[in-house]
């Protein structure tokens, strides 16, 4: 057993250091905030929520599996938590927001989006993550990290060094520029699509093309050409999807902007996936 204000401490530095593994909900006025933990055991991994809720003196923290049974209370008067509760606070990898674009820079030019999504279904709770390169370009191109199956530290790590960047704000300021295509009947998932070269504030670039989950790419399926999928008008404007997103995390540095914050409830055990992404941007190196 450990003294808990270590572990407070511990919590207090989750949420200060990953804004954007950050979810908020408001409850009876209150704002609550919370992230999910993924805690790797070999090839074996485990889903926990950390909650952060006012309180008097300061925030209150629970952790508790993903849509499981077991809270911990984690306070700032102290008391003791289990051994397990502190290596899940310093073992545990944030998973960003549900819904969330990364893309990853090469040179000064973003050459693969990264693809996030989290989601509950009744077996398990699903963390997904795609690497889409862009299609044509070389394989030495595409992030390091392609193929692996977890996503680990090296993620923050990449983003903290700017090597990784967060293009959910950038995509918003730029509509009619990258959208989400139905590609499934010809590559077997979703693509995204960038109509022209687009320089953002930080000075990457954006590129013009189709960016595709790697897989495609590997088994070299034929991408459409740009100009189709432009022209397709079932297409969508991620500047849209990402806006009142952007504008949820201008009103608050921590606030998230999509799905709900997870709950502990009773359900199944937790495991981890990994496949294509949903209906979100991302573009495909090769």
């Amino acid at each position: 057993m450990i003294n808990t204000n270590s572990s407070y401490k511990a919590c207090h530095g989750l949420f200060a250091r990953y804004p954007l593994a950050t979810q908020a909900v408001t409850s009876s006025g209150r704002i609550i905030r919370s992230m999910i933990l993924m805690l790797r055991d070999g090839d074996r991994v485990t889903f926990f929520v950390l909650s952060r809720e006012p309180g008097e003196g300061g925030p209150r923290y629970t952790l508790c599996p993903w849509r499981a049974a077991g809270v911990v209370h984690i306070t700032a008067e102290g008391g003791a938590v289990p051994d397990a509760v502190v290596d899940i606070l310093t073992r545990g990898v944030p998973i960003p927001q549900d819904g969330s674009l990364f893309g990853w820079i090469h040179g000064d030019a973003v050459t693969a989006l990264i693809s996030v999504s989290t989601r509950y279904v009744p077996a398990a709770p699903q963390f997904r993550w795609t690497v889409m390169p862009l299609a044509g370009i070389p394989e030495d191109q595409w992030p390091p990290f392609t193929g692996e199956h977890f996503l680990g530290p090296w993620f923050w790590e990449g983003l903290e060094a700017g090597n990784i960047v967060f293009l959910d704000h950038f995509i918003a300021a730029t509509p009619g520029t990258v959208f989400w295509a139905d590609t499934t009947s010809v590559l077997g998932s979703d693509a995204c699509v960038v109509a022209h070269d687009t320089r953002s504030p930080e000075a990457y670039v954006l590129l013009r093309g189709c960016y595709v989950p790697w897989q495609a790419l590997r088994t070299r399926h034929p991408v459409p050409p740009l100009e189709v999928l432009l022209a397709d008008p079932g297409k969508i404007d991620l500047a849209h999807r990402f806006g009142p997103a952007v504008t949820a995390r201008a009103t608050s540095a921590a606030s998230p902007a999509r799905a709900p914050s997870p709950a502990c409830a009773p359900a199944a055990s937790a495991t981890s996936s990994r496949s294509t992404p949903r209906r979100r941007a991302t573009r495909t190196t090769r």
